[in-house]
């Protein structure tokens, strides 16, 4: 039952915001957040799948970020770039500048946004359930 209540609470309201500040990334290397696993995004369990993620690129290094090991997109240096309605469970960050990024200069900011009216009445009246009697 607690579950049950907990999981319409984040419905309506979504998650608060989880942030991660980026350690320093060598050239061609990369830094590895699984949801499940990381202790950066141990609050962030209960709340899976995050479907909104805000990468501000604050560096003089561009970046890759990969999303579920899938979804690919490049932020450009100085560049704050926000990707929403995706399920995500992991997140690789890769340099692909010549040189080290700076620490804390890359901020990813999740979280489990809430559904808007439009997108309940979609999720819990076209599939099999519906709300309505």
């Amino acid at each position: 039952m607690i579950s049950r209540v907990r999981q319409e609470r984040i419905l309506k309201e979504g998650s608060e915001f989880f942030t991660i500040k980026l350690p320093a990334i060598n050239a061609g290397d990369f830094a590895i957040y699984d949801i499940d696993t990381s202790t950066e995004l141990a609050a962030a369990r209960k709340y899976k799948p995050l479907d909104f993620i805000e990468i501000t690129n604050n560096d003089t290094i561009d970046v890759q970020v990969i999303l579920n090991f899938q979804d690919s997109f490049v932020v450009p240096k100085s560049v704050i770039k926000t990707i929403t309605e995706r399920p995500i469970y992991s997140i690789k960050v890769l340099n692909i500048g010549a040189s080290a990024t700076t620490v804390d200069k890359i901020v990813l900011t999740l979280q489990r946004m809430a559904l808007t009216t439009d997108q309940y009445v979609r999720k819990f009246t076209l599939g099999s359930r519906s709300i309505f009697p």
